[in-house]
């Protein structure tokens, strides 16, 4: 919102600065709440969409404001956090929907076998397995649900 007597473009870069804190943190103290690189990179590219709007609209006239301008700087905040808190909750669906896989030496210590136990049971089947890739040598994980399987018995 832009203050009274306040210039739009100093309360648009305050604004801006809070958006950023609030959406990416700071880096030490703060978390951000989107998370993932790509996901940033697309948060990015979207507030500088938003700026290059804003300054078209807002500096157009000789005073720096427009009838426009205002409203859409004031909800611009509001709009960017709902956008942020959403995909902050779809991200945390999706990571709970996927099980989480460890390595078979992770398997091992959890199971206190032998790694080379532990892959002799994925070849005669009892221990369930998957490869990450489709050759015959990719990456071999195993779901945490078959290790928890595997403490239960």
């Amino acid at each position: 919102m832009i203050e009274p007597g306040g210039e739009p473009g100093e309360a648009y870069r305050r604004a801006d600065q809070r958006l950023r804190l609030l959406l990416f943190g700071d880096g030490t103290e703060t978390p951000g709440r989107v998370r993932g690189e790509e996901s940033r990179q697309q948060v990015s590219a979207e507030l500088r969409r938003m700026r290059n709007a804003f300054q078209a609209v807002a500096f157009d006239s000789d005073e720096g404001r427009t009838d426009h301008g205002e409203p859409r700087a004031a909800g611009l905040e509001e709009e960017l956090q709902r956008i942020a808190s959403l995909r902050s909750r779809t991200q945390r669906m999706q990571r709970d929907a996927i099980p989480e896989l460890v390595t078979p030496a992770e398997a091992a210590q959890a199971l206190r076998l032998s790694v080379g136990t532990i892959y002799r049971e994925v070849r005669h089947g009892e221990i369930r397995a998957v490869r990450l890739n489709d050759k015959k040598r990719g990456a071999l994980r195993i779901p945490m649900s078959e290790l928890e399987r595997l403490l239960e018995a």
